[in-house]
């Protein structure tokens, strides 16, 4: 590719690419505190919705485009014995996230369980094999992925229940999470 090409991709993309700094989604991301063992693997990634999910998808972004991803954010981390890439998404409303969901859950061959953070409903699907796991949840607006590349559904549940409390612990309205009532006593 030219300097010219080159100059004019990094032109039409670099809008669309936020720093981890600006990136709304980063504070979503598990740490060790949550997830014993687990180290970041450099920066995530960051980037709004439409072609520039090219940077987070090599190929098939237009089915995240389709299903309604506003913007998108990628980490890569290592757990004692393997990596785990995790994805999260902020999607235009409930509906698609909610769709989006029982796609991806269709995809593996997961049943999509419930599951409540903090009093915030949530939905989420984990399946393994012998060499991967893989697992997606939807807490509001929020759909976050987890593919593992070993087999350990335990540690794929625990990398998606740690992004399951973070978000339940974000403004209600910025995910439009819904609260289970709080009994009263």
């Amino acid at each position: 590719m030219n300097r010219t090409a080159a100059l004019s991709l990094v032109c039409i993309l670099a809008p669309a690419l936020v720093l981890a700094g600006n990136d709304p989604l980063l504070r979503f991301f598990p740490t060790a505190a949550e997830v014993p063992g687990l180290q970041a693997m450099g920066d995530a990634r960051h980037c709004g919705g439409g072609e520039a999910l090219t940077l987070i998808y090599d190929g098939g972004y237009q089915r995240y485009v389709q299903a309604g991803v506003v913007s998108a954010s990628q980490g890569f981390f290592r757990i004692p014995g393997g990596t785990v890439e995790v994805t999260l998404h902020e999607m235009k409303n409930l509906e698609a996230a909610s769709t989006l969901l029982a796609s991806l859950c269709k995809d593996i061959k997961a049943p999509v369980e419930s599951r409540v953070f903090k009093q915030a409903k949530a939905s989420l699907c984990v399946s393994a094999g012998q060499d991967s796991s893989y697992g997606y949840l939807v807490l509001g607006k929020l759909v976050a992925m987890a593919s593992f590349d070993r087999g350990d559904v335990k540690a794929t549940r625990a990398i998606l229940g740690a992004v399951g409390e973070r978000a339940a612990d974000a403004s209600p309205s910025a995910l439009k999470v819904e609260r289970r009532p709080v009994p009263v006593r």
